[in-house]
């Protein structure tokens, strides 16, 4: 990967560069010293979240954040994201070709994501399946903060624990951004970008947490079961 960052800050304008898988961890980066580690595993954190509210996996094909005196550029691919920090006069369409060509040897080189390592505990909060239509079925939650649980739920988003995620991952066996849920009680359902929610009390595994809007709109408690299927 190193090498494949090396080659995209040989482009005029290019400072550094730096690849974050789409958890906010930092797989590799080639920035000046005056970066640390510290810096840039902020800036993962920041730059998922980001990318999660404004969704650019489904809408767009580079974040180009100006400043006055520089340039962040973020181009997300399929489990990971890629993102740089440019001079204010980067030529964009020149460095977009470096970047499309760069993003597919990286995707071949992205570790391979490990099964989750569920425990009996956990096992048997997560498991909610339904056999027959080979649908997963968990429990709606609510956060106690009202606060928090109002941020997301402004930006039309439901969330679940580190757990939770990977359970849902290893159960279809695919990586996911958004989530059907359907409320099979009322007939009601809607598809929700997903935020991952890293520092929540064991007490929300194997749950989807919901804010006040969504809950009212799928029409769901704490405590109802909710289907669940990849958005």
């Amino acid at each position: 990967m190193l090498d494949i960052l090396r080659h995209i800050n040989s482009v005029e304008g290019v400072i550094g560069s730096a690849v974050f898988s789409d958890k906010g961890e930092v797989y590799a980066h080639a920035f000046p010293s005056l970066i640390d580690a510290a810096a840039l595993k902020k800036a993962a954190a920041l730059t998922l979240e980001c990318t999660y509210g404004l969704q650019i996996e489904q809408t767009l094909d580079l974040l180009d954040l100006r400043y006055a005196e520089g340039r962040i550029i973020v181009k997300s691919f399929p489990g990971a994201m890629l993102c740089l920090l440019c001079t204010k006069n980067i030529n964009l369409q020149v460095l977009s070709i470096t970047l499309n060509l760069a993003v597919k040897k990286l995707e071949s080189l992205l570790p391979k994501p490990e099964a989750p390592a569920v425990s009996g505990q956990q096992a048997g909060v997560l498991a909610r399946k339904d056999d027959t239509a080979g649908v997963l079925r968990l429990n709606v939650g609510n956060l106690s903060n009202r606060e928090a649980s109002s941020s997301f739920d402004s930006l039309g988003m439901v969330a679940v624990s580190q757990p939770t995620f990977k359970y849902i991952t290893e159960f279809y066996k695919a990586p996911f951004k958004k989530l059907k849920l359907a409320n099979k009680a009322t007939g009601m359902s809607g598809t929700f970008p997903v935020m991952v929610m890293n520092e929540i009390p064991q007490q929300y595994d194997g749950t989807i947490i919901v804010g006040p809007s969504i809950g009212k709109k799928l029409k769901v408690l704490e405590g109802d079961k909710i289907e669940v299927a990849l958005g």
